[in-house]
């Protein structure tokens, strides 16, 4: 199929299938400065709080688009990754703005980077 045969429906699909792919690579990205700077015990844990919010957000859109079957990744993403997810993104928004920093938000970062990517 050359471009000029591609629908607008086919192109918006592949628009959303790269933003799904974006949004799940920021996350770890995020996700990942958060964990290192939790296991280091850092004050200033890395990560912007808007930045967080606005790709915690997008990352569980783009999980549920897996879980609806509308797109597939390296990983087999459930229902529990999703709320795995949705716990994290309102522990870590509360220790970005200086609260709370439960043991439990270190390993709950791991266990979601592999939700995402996988175990390696």
């Amino acid at each position: 199929m050359t471009n000029e045969e591609r629908t607008d429906a086919e192109e918006d699909l592949e628009e959303e299938l790269a933003w799904t792919v974006y949004a799940q690579v920021f996350a770890l990205g995020y996700i990942y400065l958060l964990a290192c700077a939790l296991k280091r015990c850092d004050a200033d844990l890395g990560v912007d709080p808007s930045a967080w919010e606005n790709t915690m957000v997008a990352a569980e859109w783009a999980m549920m688009e897996h879980v609806n079957g509308r797109v597939q990744g390296p990983t087999t993403i459930t229902v529990a990754d999703v709320e795995r997810m949705r716990r994290l993104h309102t522990m870590g928004s509360a220790a970005l703005a200086g609260g709370e920093r439960p043991p439990e938000l270190y390993r709950l970062s791991l266990q979601c980077m592999e939700s995402l990517f996988g175990s390696d």
